[in-house]
């Protein structure tokens, strides 16, 4: 069994106790030095990847293993894999940038560029975050629907379901459950 098949085989109860819990560790976390401190930033920074990466991982399991299923009708096995990559630097140059940010002064000539590349990280790790999510819900609405194009509404679902995890996926399961069980078409051809 592939790594991400094991991560979507995960119970729901395991999911959102680790989503709360990795909530409540990373802010006590972030209360532990005081705030506005670089120790404080840093701290937040560690705390926000640490629980932001299950969350990854969960989402590009399921957009890869919906899309290794559904590509015999598809056509292709995906190719949104990038902004799953693209998200982690984007999120990863955020979480550098910000306590470098607040420990320039304002009025140092670097300090400008700082800003913008702390901007540019934020919208790129965003936009490829909320994109990654879309590719997910499209993915596994492709897989149910068993069609090259899924429709806008159920993707659009689907997208909210999973934005919302520790609850969405209380619904979402038994679909993944049903993914989990078919063939790969890697699979079919061995």
């Amino acid at each position: 069994m592939r790594l991400t098949d094991r991560v979507l085989s995960l119970h729901p109860a395991a999911i959102t106790g680790l989503f709360v819990a990795l909530f409540l560790g990373g802010g006590l976390a972030t209360n532990v030095f005081p705030f506005g401190s670089i120790a404080s930033l840093l701290m937040f920074a560690i705390t926000m990847l640490v629980m932001i990466a299950p969350m990854w991982l969960w989402f590009y399991s399921l957009y890869r293993a919906a899309s290794a299923r559904s590509d015999q009708f598809v056509g292709h096995s995906g190719r949104r894999g990038f902004l799953f990559l693209s998200a982690i630097l984007g999120l990863c140059a955020f979480l550098a940038l910000f306590p470098t940010m607040m420990s320039i002064p304002p009025t140092a000539p670097i300090y400008r560029t700082v800003v913008a590349a702390l901007t540019i990280s934020m919208l790129v790790g965003s936009i490829s975050y909320f994109a990654s999510v879309w590719a997910a819900a499209n993915a596994l609405v492709r897989f149910d629907e068993h069609q090259r194009h899924a429709e806008f509404h159920k993707t659009l679902g689907t997208f909210f379901l999973l934005a919302y995890l520790p609850i969405g996926i209380w619904w979402v399961h038994p679909r993944i459950k049903r993914l989990l069980v078919a063939p790969s078409s890697s699979e079919l051809v061995s």
